[in-house]
């Protein structure tokens, strides 16, 4: 039997109430005790005078969902404080996969030499558990689902092909995910009504399983995409996560008054709705989102046909200019760029690029996706910073990275990520609390574990307090930071001291123990 006592330190309990002195004991993965008095059996005496500890972090939007087999320690996550990830996020998931995606997919491991092991989500989850230093919930990513059920093609689902996603979804539900995520803005998510998805989303509602979206614009049309997402959770009868809100485009900005208060709206009238949101002005996706819908129906190497045919190229670099002139081609930094082809090109904008090759940005565009093949991430600076404020300061607004594992070194050390994936948490807590002022460290604390866990339903997460699982953060309240950057992301943040996964400490003073005590949690077993 493992105990020790994290001696002396502040206790921000993840429920939002003033932080206070004192001492927590853990046994084995559990949290004994808590007081202000020290224990009669303290096991091993760590002392924390100055640090503050907290639940560990809960990252509610994570696309880690292949990443932690090629790199089980999670280092990006875990050096940040998170102890727990949602995966399958944006309808994109690592499982189940049906027809061609489980090669699509397979191909991730064929690049990294592993073993392709799985299909249904039962096999995923059985397989990655115990694998990595972080804990997992998964989504059920309709993109993926439907892909694999329907092809690449952009037609509506027919009865039968409805009926076969209703029953994919009902047996990931029953082997332990958490509910279903889309990425309507994504194929094949654009091309599905959204009678469709409600009707895909229903079986989820037997197991109260959440709807998670990714919206269908977050621009333009930001308003009436709200509005269905809040719909398909009204007639599916589920709870609604709306994934990293925000306001897209200068031209939009301010946008987030009428969503926000649409949102209040459902709320009010009984819906079950919450947010998420990672602490930056900047996006990052794939640089395929800037062309227009249709031309990327039948997957990339059907993409690649249309910007070879001179009529459609025209076609689709005039309906690109149009909306990307007005958003602003300064604006979209190239992220990573396919395995061997020209990193010179990371961390430069589209404008930049197109000025040194001397050509308009739409075709420094079209050139850079043909010679990547369309494997090209981009990061987008459109959000403004009223907008990030208010919808933080709304009550409902949990954290989210928004990102897969990376790490310094070793297989998820190359291409150049979002610095979210390393100082999305931190960041919140310097910025948001420390300089800004917008919430309290306590408030920030509760969003980010107690209200996180109590939105998923969790019974023994989210807080600290006897009984519960000890996944923990101690950190320099006065100096946690992100120091990750734009320019050169792969870095770990400053100010957490030591983190554990189930009673396992896993990072201590900026390294990794190489511990693996995370596990693959199943809903139904947690709630």
């Amino acid at each position: 039997m493992e105990r020790f006592t994290l001696a002396n330190c502040r206790i921000v309990d993840g429920t939002g109430t003033p932080g206070f002195t004192g001492f927590v004991t853990v046994v084995d993965h559990r949290i004994e005790r808590v007081a202000t008095t020290p224990p009669t059996l303290a096991g091993t005496h760590i002392e924390a005078d100055g640090l503050t500890v907290t639940p560990g972090f809960i990252d509610m939007h994570s696309h880690s969902d292949l990443t932690l087999f090629a790199d089980g320690r999670a280092v990006s996550k875990i050096s940040q404080g998170i102890t727990l990830e949602i995966i399958g996020q944006c309808g994109i998931s690592g499982a189940p996969l049906y027809g061609h995606m489980q090669d699509e997919v397979g191909k991730f491991f064929d690049r990294h030499q592993l073993k392709r092991p799985y299909s249904s989500m039962k096999e995923y989850l059985n397989f990655i558990d115990g694998q990595m230093a972080v804990n997992i919930l998964a989504l059920i990513g309709h993109g993926t689902l439907r892909r694999g059920v329907m092809g690449e093609g952009d037609a509506p689902a027919s009865v039968e092909e409805i009926r076969a996603m209703q029953e994919a979804v009902d047996a990931a539900m029953q082997a332990g995910a958490v509910g279903l995520s889309t990425g309507l803005i994504y194929p094949p998510g654009c091309y599905t009504p959204t009678d469709e998805v409600v009707e895909v989303t229903r079986p989820i509602a037997r197991y109260q399983g959440l709807y998670f979206s990714h919206l269908r614009n977050e621009g333009d049309t930001l308003v009436e995409a709200v509005d269905e997402a809040l719909r398909i959770g009204r007639e599916a009868g589920v709870g609604v996560q709306l994934s990293h809100h925000k306001a897209m485009g200068p031209h939009n900005w301010g946008k987030t008054r009428i969503t926000l208060e649409h949102i209040d709206q459902a709320i009010a009238s009984g819906q079950d709705v919450y947010m998420d949101q990672y602490p930056y002005v900047a996006s990052a996706t794939s640089l395929t989102a800037l062309l227009p819908d249709w031309a990327l129906i039948g997957g990339a190497q059907k993409a690649l046909e249309r910007l070879r045919d001179d009529t459609l190229l025209r076609r689709i670099m005039n309906e690109t200019e149009a909306k990307e002139s007005r958003f602003g081609w300064d604006r979209t930094r190239i992220g990573t760029v396919r395995d061997g082809q020209d990193r010179r090109l990371q961390g430069k904008s589209l404008a930049r690029i197109a000025e040194n090759w001397g050509m308009a940005p739409v075709t420094a565009l079209i050139k850079i996706l043909q010679d990547n093949e369309m494997q090209v991430s981009m990061i987008r600076f459109g959000m403004g910073e009223e907008d990030v404020e208010r919808v933080f300061r709304h009550p409902r607004t949990l954290v989210g990275t928004d990102g897969g594992g990376s790490a310094p070194d070793g297989p998820l050390s190359q291409g150049n990520p979002h610095p979210r994936t390393y100082g999305t948490f931190p960041r919140v807590l310097a910025e948001f609390v420390r300089e800004k002022h917008w919430v309290s460290l306590e408030e920030a604390i509760h969003r980010m574990t107690g209200l996180a866990a109590q939105r998923l339903g969790l019974k023994n997460r989210g807080r600290i307090a006897s009984g519960y699982v000890a996944d923990l953060v101690l950190l320099d309240s006065d100096r946690v930071d992100d120091v990750a950057t734009f320019e050169n992301p792969h870095q770990t943040a400053e100010g957490i001291h030591r983190v554990y996964v189930n009673g396992s400490l896993v990072w201590h003073d900026n390294r990794h123990t190489g511990r693996m005590p995370g596990r693959a949690l199943r809903y139904y077993e947690e709630r």
